[in-house]
């Protein structure tokens, strides 16, 4: 392991609007030269924000395979991000945030200014197509835009994309490069807290797919379980043939209300997954249903 545990202090080397409700901000420093990406295009990572007057997040210690923090009164918050663009030769790495009134990383995020600091953990992802695939679904809230971006700026010519994004005004449109034959559907005002979810439904339009054809869904979680039972279910598609997991939870607060008296025991059956030695889509799968079949 890396002498910094896989915790990195980064610091911010810019940061600007590429579109009305989304900032990109390139991180840099000393640290992050010892950063290792997973490879995979939808990689994500912890980001760990200072608390109220500390220039730095407190950087945790291992104990037991686990981080802890001498200072539990100073313990920063944490958000995950996806890796929008890792620029090995530098030692930098892009992270593009969806910015919105309130909420610890969207309130750093709008006020970030080159030098300011934040902790990142390591990264890993979930994008593992066959190598027959010749035709992708990516379909996304504005959470996971930059997945989907970065996902298409890595496929190959010779293959075809649908990319269906729910996106909060018509002003956040993004243009994006692909060696890829892409079809782009945007989905203004649906989601995201603005509106019903028309994911979902743009999904249910398209084609039945074909035996190359590989979805990547990253959104809302009850619109992922709902999408996810709707690829499964209806069209028999395997866990091979998507990636599906849910980015964010609407009405966390009630969420986390409900979760915490039974966090302990919903946290030991997640570790008897993983134990049993399922992974990728079959762990995402058993976690969701696990979670459903306690009410959440």
């Amino acid at each position: 392991m890396a002498r910094h545990d896989n915790f990195y202090l980064a610091e911010v080397v810019s940061a600007h609007r590429i579109t009305p409700n989304m900032i990109r901000i390139r991180f840099g420093g000393p640290e992050l030269a010892e950063f290792e990406t997973s490879g995979y295009p939808d990689e994500r990572l912890g980001v760990y924000f200072p608390n109220p007057g500390r220039p730095a997040p407190q950087r945790p210690t291992i104990e037991n395979g686990a981080w802890t923090f001498d200072d539990p009164d100073d313990e920063p918050e944490g958000r995950s991000y996806t890796v929008r663009k890792y620029h090995r030769d530098r030692g930098e790495l892009d992270i593009d945030f969806v910015v919105h009134e309130g909420g610890v990383a969207s309130s750093w995020a709008l006020e970030a200014e080159p030098g300011a600091i934040v902790g990142l953990s390591s990264a890993d992802g979930w994008f593992t197509p066959p190598a027959t695939t010749r035709n992708y679904v990516l379909a996304a809230d504005a959470t996971g835009l930059p997945g989907a971006g970065r996902i298409l700026e890595e496929l190959p010519s010779g293959v075809t994309a649908t990319v269906i994004t729910e996106i909060i005004d018509p002003a956040d449109v993004q243009t994006i490069s692909s060696s890829a034959s892409v079809d782009y559907r945007w989905l203004p005002g649906s989601g995201m807290g603005h509106g019903p979810s028309h994911l979902e439904h743009a999904i249910r339009a398209l084609p039945a797919p074909g035996s190359d054809t590989y979805y990547w869904v990253a959104a809302e979680a009850a619109a992922t379980r709902s999408i996810r039972k709707y690829l499964r279910k209806e069209l028999g598609l395997s866990a091979k043939d998507m990636c599906v997991i849910g980015y964010w939870r609407a009405n966390k607060e009630d969420f986390l209300r409900r979760y915490e008296p039974v966090q302990a025991s919903m946290l030991q059956r997640y570790g008897q997954l993983v134990d049993s030695g399922i992974e990728g889509q079959e762990l995402i799968d058993a976690w969701d249903a696990e979670l459903e079949r306690a009410g959440f």
